[in-house]
């Protein structure tokens, strides 16, 4: 079957990829050429092994197996998945929510209060977590621990309206354990996602800009401070 043409990615992101993975070979624990196969399956998880060695200027795919097999071995690379747009599949919303409390205690008892329902809809529905609203439902995607300046709860997810992730909230966290505080803050696009700059956010970015009158002296500064670490 002939694949989507959504799923492809021109052969112009090729030079791209190769110019990014040299910058990022300078600053983390990976040398280029691992760099290049997470960058390229990252654009698109279905690139062949051909593909691949074709990219890295290897002989064939089978020596591009190799080092997606050394990848694998050290954990760097853990699955090949999909990105699903969950607002197009009826949640228009994505939520964080920050829990605190002045107990850790009932921070402690909060997480476990979500775990043990996510394990519950684990074994009778499966593997997405769905709680119900009395309009729709929310998608509770992670449960993050945070320790830093303060300790709190990470939980984010997808809601199928704003007043479903506020009932969530509510019900759900809030009345679950007492003594707990929640910041809840809903995005409605994002400029940078799973390592690749959205160009229709910077794009409403800049009609911002526009619309509040920014200077040219001030875009320009912004501009100078978001310089590419690669040329």
């Amino acid at each position: 079957m002939k694949q989507s043409k959504e799923f492809e990615k021109p052969d112009s992101r090729s030079p791209h990829v190769q110019r990014l993975a040299q910058a990022l070979a300078k600053r983390v624990a990976l040398d280029e050429k691992e760099l290049i196969i997470l960058l390229s399956l990252l654009g698109n998880a279905k690139t062949s092994n051909v593909e691949l060695a074709e990219r890295l200027g290897l002989s064939d795919g089978n020596a591009a197996a190799y080092h997606i097999k050394r990848l694998k071995t050290r954990a760097v690379l853990t699955r090949y998945t999909i990105q699903i747009d969950w607002r197009k599949v009826g949640f228009p919303a994505d939520f964080f929510i920050l829990a605190e409390s002045d107990e850790k205690a009932a921070l402690l008892a909060l997480e476990r209060h979500l775990v043990l329902l996510q394990d519950y809809y684990e074994k009778h529905f499966g593997n997405v977590l769905l709680l119900p609203t009395p309009s729709g439902c929310v998608l509770l995607r992670d449960i993050s621990h945070c320790y830093g300046d303060k300790t709190m709860l990470l939980i984010t997810g997808s809601g199928t309206s704003d007043l479903d992730i506020a009932f969530f909230r509510e019900n759900y966290i809030t009345r679950a354990r007492e003594g707990i505080r929640t910041t809840l803050m809903t995005t409605r696009y994002r400029t940078v996602d799973n390592f690749v700059i959205q160009g229709d956010a910077l794009n409403t970015l800049l009609a911002i800009f526009e619309e509040t009158g920014v200077s040219e002296e001030e875009i320009s500064r912004i501009r100078e401070q978001l310089q590419p670490i690669v040329e």
